[in-house]
């Protein structure tokens, strides 16, 4: 992969299935028809904004995987509370525990969170300035372009190397910091100060879309998609139930298509 969000700490995975034995005390209780929990709690989820994963908090669109983590968290009685943190801060804050959990990773880049059921896909991208594309897979073919990146976010190993020897040198790579990383990057993009930038291909599209910069660019899709979760903090005991209750929640609003009306909203598909 060219690009997912980095990962500092290389830990093994824990990743449940959508339905946990009853023992580990996941399982709700079910009375009269209704599902009711063991404990219901407010869960606090952080993210730097990715639309359409996750966008602007308290609004009518908080990104899809906002949505979808409340309905399906819902039934067993919590309430999800997602906010804006900056990348790094976020999966440094999740690690000790101090919010709930992250939104937007995945197990190649955070193997020490917990995660459920995954709740979308990630596809890589480029984005030239248009007429200026072309493939993108090794360190070669990045000679002469000068590639800009966020800090702290991970890439395949055919283009990490590369990225780390040389982020320094900005010549080669820029890689920004701080809130609203891909808006700056175009922005630069487009006035030549950067040649080309790597992003998930539906975050890429809906901030083009939004910018109103889909006719000055030109986008090349890698094929290859992969699975994209909530991770949980490997340092509250309340993780791994919160892990299994999701799971069983998307599971739910899958067979009833609410989980299809909710990424139709956003222009996806599941």
């Amino acid at each position: 992969m060219w690009l997912i969000r980095l990962l500092t700490v290389a830990l093994p995975a824990v990743i449940l299935p959508p339905t946990a034995p009853a023992v580990l005390g996941f399982a709700a209780l079910t009375l009269w028809g209704g599902a009711y929990p063991a404990r219901a709690d407010v869960i606090e989820l952080r993210a730097d904004q990715w639309c359409p994963f996750n966008c602007v908090p308290d609004s009518s669109a908080p990104g899809f995987m906002v949505e979808l983590a409340r309905e399906a968290l819902a039934p067993f009685g919590h309430e999800v509370r997602y906010a804006n943190l900056n990348w790094s801060r976020s999966l440094a804050e999740v690690r000790v525990g101090t919010v709930n959990g992250v939104i937007g990773t995945d197990t190649d880049e955070s193997p020490d969170l917990v995660f459920g059921a995954p709740l979308g896909q990630y596809q890589e991208a480029a984005v030239f300035r248009r007429n200026e594309a072309r493939p993108i897979a090794t360190p070669q073919d990045l000679q002469g372009l000068r590639l800009g990146g966020i800090q702290d976010y991970d890439y395949a190993a055919a283009l990490l190397d590369y990225i780390e020897s040389n982020k320094t040198d900005p010549t080669r790579v820029q890689l920004l910091s701080g809130d609203n990383g891909l808006t700056r990057n175009l922005q630069k993009l487009l006035t030549h100060r950067i040649d080309l930038i790597l992003e998930e291909r539906s975050v890429l599209l809906h901030a083009l879309n939004a910018l109103g910069l889909r006719d000055q660019v030109d986008v090349i899709a890698q094929e290859a998609v992969t699975p994209l979760y909530i991770g949980f903090s490997p340092a509250l005991d309340s993780s791994a139930l919160y892990a299994s209750q999701l799971s069983q929640g998307l599971e739910r609003l899958k067979l009833s298509g609410r989980y299809d009306e909710i990424l139709t909203r956003y222009g996806l598909e599941g």
